[in-house]
C-alpha cells in the first residue's frame, strides 16, 4: 500500500500537467472538470496494474478495455448520427495517462530524472510568463507539487534518521500535509491580471460603501413613502400610464424555503375601484393576517387529520435598504401580532388588511416574520380549498394556542366569525357585467363545478392577452368597473400587472367572490435561498378568500405565476371567441412549431442507444473472465510441473493466508514451533504436524520425502478447514481471497 500511494503522488502529478498543457493541442479543448476526473481515473489504473494483485490487475484490465471499446462504439455512433464531437480524441487522455505512469515511475525512482523535470517544469512557467503565453491554474500547481516533492524528498535523503529509513514511507507519511498544501493552492482565488493592489481596493471599498450608505439615507427622505414611490403606484392604486423601469435594490430576503418558486411579498391592499384607480376603505383595525393563518389551520385540521401535508411552518427575514416606508412587507399567511412581533419584537398595527409600522422604518431595518406555507401543488390542497369550510369553534379555540394568542379576546372566535362577514361585504362588492361581457363570461364558465374552476378560467383568460409596459391611458369616458372591463376584456385586451389584477378581482367579484387588489413585490427565487429584491420587482396581483383556506393569491399577469402561494390543476379547455378578440393564427401555429422542434431536441437530447453503454461494460466483463480463466490455467498448470516438496511450501503458504484472514497471523518474532503451539488451543494437534515438517524442510535441510506425503495431505486438509471456517466467519474475505487464484 505504500508503494501505491507514493507512486501515485507523482504519476496523479504528472497526469494532471500533461493535460492541462497539451488538451488544447490534441483537440480537447480547455480542459475541465471532468476531463480531469477521467484522466487521473485512467493514469490510477496503470499505477494499480502494476502494483496490484492479481484481483486488481484484472480490474485494472477490464476498465482500460470497456473504455477503450467505449470510445471506438461512441465515434461509430456519431459518424453514423453525424454528431460534430469527434470521441477518437478521448484516446489522448488513454495516451496521456501511460505518459504520465512512465515519468511518474521514472521521477519516483530516479533521482536525477526527478531534479531535472522539476527544474525544466519551473523554467516553463517563468518561459510562459514571459512571453504572456496562457496556462492552465492546474498547470501551474502541478508543476509547484513536483517541486514540492523533490524538495521533500530531497530533505528526506539529507535526514540523518534512525530505524526505518525507508524514503517511501517517509513520503507516504509527510503527503497529507503536501496534499493539503496543494488543494490550498488549487482551490485559492488567482487573476490572470498583474497585481491589483488589494489594500488599495478595500480602502476604496469601505469610501464607496459608506457613500452609497449616504446616498441611500439622502434619497429615501425624499419621500413619504419610497416603498409606495417604488412600486410605481400612488397612495389611490392609480393603474394609468406607464411603468418606468429602475433597479433600485430595495429588500434583502434571507431564508426562502427551498420549495418556492416564486414569492410574493404582500405590501398594501386595496379594496374599492372607482374606474380608473383603486382606494383603500376597509377602516378596520382587525388582525387581517392572524386570523386569516389562524382560521385556515383550523379549518385544515377539520378537514383532516395531518395538516402537515397541506401546509408547514416557515421563517424568512426580510431586511429595508433602499426603503423609507410605513408598510410591512409579508409573505401570506403570516403570523403577526400586535406589540408581539417575531424575533425583533417591534410593534405593528393593522390598518384594514394593511400591516403598518406605527413609525417609519428605513434603510437596514431587519425583521423575521413566521409564516404557513402552503402546498400549491397538491391536488390535495385544491379538494382542500372547493370542499372545505369555515372553521369549527373547537378547532379555532385549540389552535388559537399555538399562534400564541390563546389568552387574547381579540383573536375569540366570536371576532373571528364577524371578520369574516366584514371581509365578504367589504371585499365581496357587487360588480354588474355588461350583457356581452355577461355572455362571453357565461360561455366562458361552461362545464365549471365550483368557484375555483371559474377562477382559473378567468386566470388562463387572462394570461392569453398581451403585457405591455405602455399600454396608454384609459379614455376618459370610463368611470365605473363596468366599463373598465369592457374596455379592457373587450376591446383593448394589453396592459401591465395592475390591469390584469383589477381584472381578475373585479371578474371574481362579479361571480360573487370575495376578492382584493395587492401591490407588493414579486421575487423570482431561482433556487436562492438569499436574494436583494429590486425596484423593477415591483408588481400587483389578486387575492381571492375562501371560507376554508382564507386569502389565496391569483397571479393572472402574463409571464407571472403565484410560486409556492397558488398554481391550480384544472382541466384544459379552448377559450371561446369573442367580439373583436381573435387569437392569432400565426402566433398559434408558431408556438405549435416551437413546441414540436422542442419536443424533437428533448427526444434527440434524451434518447441514448443503449449499446454505447452496454457494449462496453459487457466487455470489459467478459475480458475479465478470460483473463481469469487464463491465469487459473496457467497457474494450474506451473503448480503441477511443481516437484512434491515445492507443492507442499505452497499448500503451507496458503494455510498461512487463511490464517491471517481470520486474525490469526504468524508475528514478527514468532518462529514456526512457537506460532503451532499457539494454534494448538483452536486446532487439533494432528492437523497442525505438517507446521514440524515445513520448519525441518525449510531450516535443518534435513530429507522428509518419507514424509512429504502425509505432510502434504495434513496441509491441504487444514486449508480446507480453514476455508470453511473462514466462509462461514468472514464471507467477504473469503470471495476475495477466492478473487486471488490461489490454489
Amino acid at each position: 500500500m505504500v508503494t501505491l500511494i507514493y507512486e501515485l503522488l507523482y504519476v496523479i502529478t504528472f497526469a494532471a500537467g500533461i493535460l492541462s498543457i497539451s488538451s488544447k493541442f490534441l483537440g480537447l479543448g480547455k480542459a475541465g472538470f471532468l476531463l480531469f476526473i477521467i484522466e487521473l481515473f485512467l493514469a490510477s489504473i496503470f499505477v494499480v496494474l502494476k502494483n496490484g494483485k492479481v484481483t486488481g490487475r484484472l480490474i485494472s484490465i477490464g476498465l482500460l478495455s470497456s473504455y477503450t471499446i467505449f470510445i471506438l462504439i461512441l465515434n461509430s455512433y456519431n459518424e453514423a448520427n453525424q454528431k460534430e464531437f469527434d470521441a477518437m480524441g478521448l484516446l489522448w487522455l488513454l495516451a496521456i495517462a501511460l505518459l504520465a505512469f512512465l515519468m511518474g515511475e521514472l521521477s519516483a525512482y530516479g533521482r536525477a530524472f526527478r531534479v531535472i523535470v522539476s527544474i525544466l517544469s519551473f523554467a516553463s512557467l517563468v518561459a510562459f510568463t514571459i512571453t504572456k503565453y496562457e496556462i492552465g491554474k492546474v498547470y501551474v500547481v502541478a508543476v509547484f507539487s513536483l517541486i514540492i516533492f523533490t524538495v521533500a524528498s530531497e530533505i528526506q535523503k539529507r535526514w540523518k534518521k534512525h530505524g526505518d529509513t525507508d524514503m517511501k514511507k517517509h513520503m507516504v507519511y509527510i503527503s497529507p500535509f503536501i496534499v493539503a498544501t496543494i488543494f490550498f493552492l488549487l482551490i485559492s482565488p488567482y487573476s490572470t491580471k498583474p497585481y491589483g493592489w488589494p489594500v488599495v481596493k478595500t480602502a476604496y471599498r469601505f469610501v464607496n460603501r459608506t457613500i452609497q450608505d449616504l446616498r441611500i439615507k439622502a434619497s429615501i427622505n425624499k419621500n413619504e413613502d419610497y416603498a409606495v414611490s417604488l412600486l410605481g403606484f400612488s397612495e389611490e392604486g392609480s393603474i394609468a400610464g406607464e411603468v418606468k423601469d429602475s433597479r433600485d435594490r430595495v429588500l434583502a430576503v434571507y431564508g426562502i424555503p427551498e420549495e418556492t418558486e416564486t414569492l410574493k411579498l404582500s405590501g398594501k391592499n386595496f379594496s374599492t375601484f372607482t374606474g380608473r384607480e383603486w382606494l383603500e376603505t376597509d377602516e378596520s383595525t382587525e388582525p387581517d393576517a392572524m386570523f386569516d393563518s389562524i382560521g385556515m389551520y383550523a379549518s385544515l385540521s377539520d378537514y383532516t387529520d395531518d395538516p402537515s401535508k397541506y401546509v408547514r411552518w416557515d421563517k424568512l427575514t426580510i431586511q429595508y435598504i433602499t426603503m423609507n416606508t410605513d408598510y410591512v412587507f409579508s409573505p401570506s399567511k403570516s403570523v403577526v401580532r400586535e406589540s408581539r412581533f417575531p424575533v425583533l419584537s417591534y410593534e405593528i398595527k393593522y390598518d384594514g388588511a394593511d400591516i403598518m409600522w406605527p413609525e417609519t422604518k428605513s434603510y437596514k431595518t431587519s425583521y423575521s416574520m413566521v409564516y404557513l406555507l402552503t402546498n400549491n401543488e397538491s391536488e390535495e390542497f385544491v379538494r382542500f380549498i372547493e370542499e372545505g369550510d369555515t372553521p369549527s369553534k373547537e378547532a379555532y379555540d385549540e389552535y388559537r394556542g399555538e399562534f400564541g394568542v390563546q389568552s387574547d379576546f381579540k383573536y375569540a372566535y366570536e371576532n373571528f366569525i364577524k371578520h369574516q362577514e366584514s371581509i365578504k361585504e367589504t371585499y365581496g362588492k357587487e360588480v354588474v357585467l355588461s350583457d356581452e361581457l355577461r355572455n362571453y363570461m357565461d360561455q366562458l364558465y361552461e362545464g365549471c363545478n365550483s368557484d375555483y374552476e371559474k377562477l382559473l378560467r378567468i386566470k388562463q383568460l387572462l394570461k392569453s392577452f398581451e403585457y405591455t409596459k405602455n399600454p396608454g391611458e384609459i379614455p376618459e369616458n370610463i368611470t365605473n368597473d363596468t366599463e373598465f372591463l369592457d374596455y379592457f376584456i373587450l376591446d383593448e385586451q394589453r396592459g401591465y400587472c395592475s390591469f390584469y389584477a383589477t381584472a381578475f378581482v373585479l371578474l371574481a367579484r362579479a361571480e360573487g367572490i370575495p376578492a382584493r387588489y395587492v401591490q407588493g413585490y414579486n421575487i423570482t427565487v431561482n433556487g436562492s435561498q438569499n436574494k436583494y429584491v429590486y425596484s423593477s420587482s415591483a408588481h400587483a396581483w389578486a387575492e381571492v378568500y375562501f371560507d376554508s383556506a382564507g386569502w389565496i393569491a391569483f397571479d393572472a399577469t402574463p409571464g407571472f405565476e403565484g410560486g409556492n402561494y397558488w398554481s391550480g390543476s384544472a382541466t384544459s379547455f379552448k377559450l371561446p371567441e369573442m367580439g373583436v378578440y381573435e387569437k392569432k393564427e400565426e402566433d398559434s401555429q408558431s408556438e405549435k412549431e416551437e413546441e414540436t422542434e422542442e419536443a424533437a431536441e428533448e427526444k434527440e437530447t434524451v434518447s441514448v442507444n443503449w449499446i454505447i453503454i452496454v457494449i462496453p461494460v459487457l466487455s470489459g466483463i467478459a475480458i475479465i473472465v478470460v483473463v481469469y480463466f487464463a491465469v487459473r490455467i496457467g497457474s494450474k498448470i506451473r503448480f503441477n510441473q511443481m516437484d512434491d516438496s515445492k507443492q507442499f511450501v505452497a499448500y503451507c503458504k496458503q494455510v498461512f493466508a487463511i490464517l491471517r484472514l481470520l486474525g490469526k497471523p504468524i508475528k514478527e518474532d514468532e518462529t514456526l514451533f512457537e506460532y503451532r503451539t499457539r494454534l494448538e488451543k483452536d486446532y487439533y494437534i494432528d492437523r497442525l504436524c505438517f507446521i514440524d515438517e515445513l520448519e525441518r524442510y525449510l531450516y535443518s535441510g534435513q530429507d522428509i520425502s518419507a514424509e512429504l506425503d502425509e505432510a502434504k495431505k495434513n496441509a491441504i486438509n487444514m486449508r480446507k478447514e480453514l476455508l470453511d471456517e473462514l466462509k462461514k466467519k468472514r464471507l467477504v474475505k473469503y470471495i476475495l481471497y477466492s478473487l486471488k487464484f490461489n490454489s
